[in-house]
């Protein structure tokens, strides 16, 4: 398998991404501030006193940055993060830590919800589309960062297929449950026996193709 395939296809139900980001969290410094400042707060964070949440810290001892991060794919998995401030590293970042809730029911549950047909991307063609990119000529960087965007969600939008799921029962099985249920509905106990019989050994085979 190689590498890029692997880092697409879907392995696990809970992701930890746990490193240094060089991504600074904090507030905007200016109304003119696009690229950096509060995007991706609201409530996405663990929030913390200043004194423990910076994680980086300049060599002169100055300067204090929150660049390393703690990101779940699962909104209510994280329970707690902080930083252990006494713990020395040899490093000019601080240890960071974090309490997690891993819910075998939880799983269970959002796998069955999230049944439907999925959206699948073809990389291949949206790799060809993002190649289609012109840098054009211009004095506002805040423009071509939103010509930049707007290129690769058309170009996402483009690469996406709807996958069809298949049934696990054929029309043919559905419908011996549907006439069980009716012999059943009618006291029927010995059609409702040998439908149920029935049923199970097509069930049984279906299971057996796949």
């Amino acid at each position: 398998m190689d590498l890029e395939r692997f880092y697409r296809e879907d392995h696990t139900f809970f992701k930890v991404i746990i490193g240094d980001f060089k991504a600074k969290i904090g507030p905007r410094r200016s109304s003119e501030e696009r690229h950096i400042g509060t995007y991706g707060l609201e409530w996405n964070e663990q929030e913390a006193s200043p004194s423990r949440g910076w994680t980086w810290e300049s060599p002169n001892g100055e300067y204090h940055n929150e660049i390393d991060h703690i990101i779940v794919n699962r909104k209510f998995c994280p329970t707690d993060v902080a930083v252990v401030p006494k713990f020395y590293t040899g490093s000019d970042h601080r240890l960071l830590r974090a309490r997690f809730y891993f819910s075998r029911k939880g799983e269970k549950a959002a796998k069955f919800k999230n049944r439907s047909p999925r959206t699948t991307r073809n990389w291949d063609l949206f790799n060809s589309l993002v190649g289609c990119w012109e840098d054009a000529v211009v004095d506002n960087i805040d423009e071509e960062y939103d010509r930049l965007i707007q290129h690769l969600h058309v170009s996402a939008m483009k690469g996406e297929s709807s996958k069809v799921t298949k049934r696990r029962l054929s029309p043919e099985t559905l419908e011996l449950i549907r006439q069980r249920g009716l012999a059943r509905a009618a006291g029927n106990r010995e059609l409702t026996s040998e439908l149920a019989k029935q049923c199970k050994q097509a069930i049984k085979d279906a299971q057996t193709k796949q």
